[in-house]
Formats: structure tokens, C-alpha cells, sequence
């Protein structure tokens, strides 16, 4: 769950752990039932899911990231770090 609105990422494991949904999926890690079921109860709770692979992409908007973030990402931007 996101530290800002409602939004939502959904991952096999690990965030980074694949490098697409699709990749998970195709190493058995993350079934593709199981995920319509978990986008659909996100859904109906007023998330909007984001794929993980475009968290990763660079945020090129004004921020101030934390001093520890070393590429401001969408990620850092909307979700923190661990």
C-alpha cells in the first residue's frame, strides 16, 4: 500500500525479486487466479493497482527524496523503502 492515496502494488514476492509480473508468472511464482483475485478485491476497495515495473522507472517531478534514496523513483516516491 502506498504512503500517499490509494494505491497499491501487488508482487510474487519481494519487491525487486522479478522484474515483471510476467516473469513471476512464467517461474510458477505467482499465479495468474490468485492475482486477478487480489486486483479485484483491491479494486473493490478503491486501490488502483500499479505494476512494479513502472515504479522503477525515474521520478522527474519536484521532490525532496529521502537522503538514503540515491535515484529518486516512483517507487521511492510513492511507496518508501524498507
Amino acid at each position: 500500500m502506498s504512503k500517499f492515496g490509494s494505491l497499491a502494488l501487488v508482487c510474487a514476492d519481494n519487491p525487486g525479486a522479478f522484474l515483471r509480473t510476467e516473469e513471476a508468472q512464467a517461474e510458477g511464482q505467482l499465479d495468474g487466479a490468485d492475482l486477478a483475485e487480489v486486483n479485484r478485491a483491491l479494486a473493490e476497495l478503491g486501490y488502483a493497482v500499479v505494476a512494479e515495473e513502472l515504479l522503477e522507472s525515474d521520478y522527474d517531478r519536484r521532490s525532496q527524496p529521502p537522503w538514503h534514496v540515491q535515484r529518486p523513483t516512483w517507487w521511492a516516491r510513492f511507496f518508501g523503502s524498507f
